[in-house]
């Protein structure tokens, strides 16, 4: 009787280290892929920065001048300010997803 117990135990612990072993290896693999997601996503920075932020900064200039200044009144003026203010917007949000795969320095704070 004895005997059966300590089979029943060892099985307890197989299985126990099993769902373990499991754990761990999703959770590698989970990093894995979080550092691949977090390579590309910073990578890829620069070249959305190059291309957004000029783009909703001269948006916003010639709504100014041709909008505002100028008073042109076929120019659409809120539909290119909107223009520019979704660019603006769109880098924000591709910050937003680079922080969810990775911690951004925190420049205020000193260490």
């Amino acid at each position: 009787m004895q005997s059966a117990n300590v089979d029943g135990s060892i099985a307890g612990r197989a299985g126990g280290l099993a769902i373990a072993s499991a754990w761990w290896v999703a959770f590698a693999v989970l990093q894995v892929v979080r550092v691949l997601v977090s390579a590309v996503l910073v990578l890829a920075e620069p070249v959305i920065r190059a291309v957004l932020v000029p783009i909703a900064l001269l948006g916003f200039l010639v709504t100014l001048v041709f909008g505002f200044l100028i008073g042109d009144p076929n120019f659409p003026r809120w539909g290119m300010l909107a223009f520019s203010v979704g660019a603006l917007a769109l880098y924000w949000a591709y910050l937003g997803l680079m922080s969810l795969f990775m911690t951004l320095p925190c420049y205020g704070r000193h260490y």
